[in-house]
């Protein structure tokens, strides 16, 4: 049994958006697929975070 994350998804098991790997690729070394995978997480997280909180404003057309 490998105890290794399974490259390019994120701690779901979702495969990670090419657009998160893409700029996670930008972000960091080339030879670190980790810190790659992790910064791509991270990019997704906080997407997440911003489309919620715009669900959120009654301003963007959200509930209040």
């Amino acid at each position: 049994m490998s105890t290794t994350p399974v490259p390019d998804t994120d701690s779901g098991g979702k495969d990670l958006p090419d657009w998160a790997l893409g700029q996670a690729m930008n972000d960091v070394d080339n030879d670190d697929t980790a810190g790659r995978d992790e910064r791509a997480r991270e990019l997704v997280q906080a997407f997440e975070d911003e489309r919620h909180d715009e669900d959120d404003d009654p301003e963007q057309g959200g509930e209040s």
